[in-house]
């Protein structure tokens, strides 16, 4: 086994099914890949999405 192949990071047993969720910024349902995924991919693309002198 080589190094790299050592150093990988482990893929996940978990089998995720993409559900209709609500963004947590717009509140417009979109279809979410993964449960920790709950900004839609428009609001992604926002300034205020973008701007870190915003994050806590």
């Amino acid at each position: 086994m080589s190094d790299s192949e050592k150093n990988k990071k482990p893929q996940s047993d978990r089998k995720y099914e993409s559900k209709t969720r609500k963004c947590l910024m717009c509140r417009n349902d979109f279809k979410s890949s993964w449960p920790g995924e709950r900004v839609c991919s428009n609001c992604k693309q926002t300034s205020s999405w973008n701007d870190s002198s915003l994050a806590a």
